[in-house]
């Protein structure tokens, strides 16, 4: 199997993998504060919750457009320049951001959050790169680790959402332009990394020059690429609704921003910590049944998230499950996705995928804000649950593919 990224691939991989996985885990702290954060702001600006999905939608639009344009960037200028070409110009958003939140100017902050979302992009696409690295048999792990790599910012991110707002009124700032501070800082540091290591010879893709078209009546790849879209897109789009809305349910129920950041802690925590380890189930048991695994916990998520107090410890596992199950699908879909495309076509269809998926995502935090003032959260996490179910039929049909494309054993002796 060729590579697709310059050159043979790297007998060591060890340096590329590890500034991928340093610039995920940094640019996730400043991304997650700022998505934890926009929320409340956004309620505080305008005074109602209504639109306060606005800023997520804005963001994930952001990371839609960037994971579209991101791989024409690299077919020109190679991997590194393009990650760090994102990185930076989320830094410079970050930046514009702070300012217009401290004045006070709700379309130009949430302009720059969706900005902030494109720069991102590099992080999200990252976990292609770092698959392309290794062969099949090691592919869902190296997407585990890189995914597992947010966790170090994730978790942390809306841990420091206290410790930044009384920084922020220390140095004399607008409270509301610190995580924006922080994010900025955070993609500058990202991008540097990718700069410093990420080797330059490994920076562009290509096609194999034997890889042969996809063929049109390839049953098998098409009904691969399917499900992984559909797992993709749902686990995502469940995840933001319940997500979203969660921070403004708690602070409804009476609690603080702790509160806020010990759940919001706990989602991310399943959201990532476990990445490696879901990575070598996937790698052991296959990627469909992964997936269908993700399927069970979102359902579960959404079930337990609209029966519990807000900001409980039963509301902090729910979302604990919401980012498992998001975990499971994420991981095993991108793995799914990058084996059922050939490489000559594999850039292109990971970009266009990813961008509905986060086009999609989109669409669900923006509807996150005005399904909660319509129907309120119980019945919120309840819709989650139901569109969880979706991938099902994806599944069982992707079972009935890998069935029938295994080899029939031989005759007994």
């Amino acid at each position: 199997m060729g590579a697709p990224l310059s050159g043979s691939r790297p007998a060591h991989p060890g340096r590329a993998a590890l500034a991928l996985f340093a610039g995920v885990a940094t640019s996730a702290i400043g991304y997650t504060i700022l998505i934890v954060f926009a929320p409340l702001a956004a309620e505080d600006l305008l005074g109602s919750p209504r639109w306060a999905g606005l800023p997520t939608a804005l963001a994930t639009t952001g990371v839609a457009l960037g994971t579209s344009l991101l791989p024409g960037v690299t077919t020109r200028h190679g991997w590194r320049r393009a990650l760090v070409l994102a990185y930076w110009s989320g830094s410079v958003a970050a930046l514009f951001g702070a300012v217009a939140a401290g004045l006070g100017r709700f379309p130009l902050m949430v302009a720059g959050i969706f900005a902030v979302g494109g720069g991102y992009s590099a992080s999200r696409l990252s976990r292609y790169v770092a698959a392309d690295l290794y062969d099949a048999s090691r592919r869902s792990a190296a997407i585990g680790w890189n995914v597992w790599a947010a966790a170090l910012g994730s978790v942390s991110g809306p841990l420091l959402l206290d410790v930044t707002r009384r920084g922020t009124v220390a140095l004399g700032l607008p409270e509301a332009s610190g995580p924006f501070l922080v994010t900025a800082v955070a993609f500058a540091l990202a991008g540097l990394i990718l700069r410093l290591l990420f080797p330059a010879a490994l920076g562009h893709p290509g096609p194999d020059p034997g890889t042969a078209s996809w063929p049109d009546d390839d049953a098998g790849r098409p009904a691969g690429v399917r499900l992984a879209v559909v797992a993709l897109v749902v686990s995502q789009v469940v995840m933001v609704l319940i997500m979203t809305m969660t921070p403004i349910h708690i602070r409804h129920g009476g609690l603080g921003l702790g509160p806020v950041g010990v759940v919001l802690a706990s989602h991310t925590f399943g959201m990532f910590a476990l990445s490696p380890l879901v990575g070598v189930v996937s790698d052991r048991i296959g990627a469909v049944a992964t997936i269908g695994a993700g399927i069970v916990l979102l359902v579960a998520s959404g079930v337990l998230a609209a029966a519990v107090a807000p900001g409980s410890a039963l509301m902090a596992f729910a979302l604990f499950l919401l980012g498992l199950g998001w975990c499971a699908s994420f991981v095993a879909g991108s793995a799914l996705l990058t084996e059922s495309t050939p490489l000559a076509h594999r850039v292109r269809v990971q970009g266009r995928v990813d961008s509905a998926v986060w086009g999609a995502a989109a669409a669900a935090g923006l509807a996150s804000g005005v399904l909660l003032s319509a129907v309120g959260y119980v019945l919120l996490c309840v819709l989650a649950s139901v569109v969880a179910l979706a991938p099902l039929v994806f599944v069982r049909a992707g079972l009935t593919s890998a069935t029938s494309s295994r080899p029939a054993p031989g005759p007994a002796a």
